[in-house]
């Protein structure tokens, strides 16, 4: 009899599921906000640690959806609208009176996702995000000396990482729809200037909400 309970009762769950399934299916355009924080590792630098930034910023990508009975998988392209510091870093030596400053800043942050998720129920999906990423990042130096005079300059690179993240979509209407999602992507290193040895390696970690249009 308790045999029977059970299995009713995880037939009922797998049938909600499974009459879950398709909410969210198609073609779809999310737009939406999140507070990122931006940060550089300095490798080889003096110091070595990290320096960060956080902004909000805009967001927007294009998914497509598909239901396996409970399970969902999905996949899109995004991008985060706008520019943002992820650091800088002030020195001052009293004996000299010389100043040093470096700042840092992450632009053209975009990537393609993999979303394999599960329909919890007919109005929510929960979902994990896979992705692959790139930006460019951007450092300018100022340095103010009177033994070798002053110097300032500035650099970029294309950074490339992967990212992981989670994130639930809950409906609203038959076409709109909201989520909340947290992402972490971490890029690659890269030297910036071919005359010193020192690293930088930006990474991001943002959490936010968008609106959801399914067509």
């Amino acid at each position: 009899m308790i045999k029977t309970r059970y299995f009713v009762a995880a037939s009922l769950v797998a049938f909600s599921a499974a009459a879950a399934a398709g909410t969210f299916d198609g073609p779809s355009i999310q737009a939406g906000l999140s507070i990122n924080s931006a940060q550089t590792t300095l490798e080889n630098y003096s110091p070595d640690g990290k320096v960060s930034d956080n902004k909000v910023l805009g967001n927007l990508s294009l998914n497509y959806s598909q239901s396996y009975g409970a399970f969902n998988l999905a996949g899109g392209v995004f991008t985060i609208l706008g520019n943002q510091k992820s650091g800088s870093l002030n020195s001052f030596a009293e004996n000299t009176g010389n100043t040093w400053s470096d700042n840092f800043k992450l632009s053209n942050v975009w990537g393609i996702s993999v979303e394999p998720g599960y329909n919890v129920n007919d109005s929510v999906l929960a979902y994990a995000k896979f992705s692959i990423a790139r930006a460019t990042g951007h450092n300018s130096y100022d340095y103010t000396g009177d033994l070798i005079g002053g110097d300032a300059g500035s650099a970029s690179r294309k950074h490339s990482g992967t990212g992981f993240g989670v994130g639930v979509k809950f409906k609203i209407t038959h076409q709109l729809y909201g989520t909340v999602e947290m992402e972490q992507i971490n890029f690659n290193s890269k030297s910036y200037y071919a005359d010193v040895p020192e690293t930088y390696k930006p990474s991001l970690i943002k959490a936010g909400v968008s609106i959801g249009y399914k067509f």
